[in-house]
């Protein structure tokens, strides 16, 4: 084995760990993911939103080093909004109706005036309480304040 094909195979399986293994394969669903506040992506390449870097993650979904895909694992798989409840840094909640998102320390409520949380499948809204999350899918947050 030569050493660029020893350094890709290293970097596959660093990329991936955490991942079940099965049989000796991979089985994981996984899919895009984009957050957007006030028209600026915020950056889940960020080391505060892997599941490397928290001591609480989860193998239902979460985000890895390396590469912009969530990782859904496990026997059952999950809505857009339990996703997004179980990455770091992210909470999810529907108060009276609203949809309640809360990125770092920050909370966007969709009952505030002049703010709005738009839940995207491959381009198609959802409802991210009812939507579960398959393999392929490309996943959007948009979330304008009015500010």
């Amino acid at each position: 084995m030569n050493r660029r094909s020893a350094i890709v195979a290293t970097a596959s399986l660093v990329s991936l760990a955490g991942c079940i293994f099965t049989d000796g394969e991979v089985e994981y669903e996984r899919g895009e993911i984009d957050v957007v506040v006030d028209d600026t992506p915020v950056d889940l390449a960020a080391d505060r939103f892997q599941s490397e870097n928290d001591d609480d993650d989860s193998l239902s979904f979460h985000l890895h080093e390396q590469d912009d895909y969530w990782y859904m694992e496990g026997p059952e798989p999950v809505t857009f909004a339990e996703g997004l409840d179980l990455l770091p840094n992210f909470a999810y909640e529907r108060r009276d109706d609203h949809h309640v998102v809360s990125i770092d320390d920050t909370t966007y409520d969709g009952s505030d005036s002049g703010t709005e949380l738009t839940f995207l499948v491959d381009d198609e809204s959802v409802d991210p309480t009812e939507y579960v999350v398959q393999n392929g899918d490309h996943l959007r947050l948009e979330i304008t304040t009015g500010e």
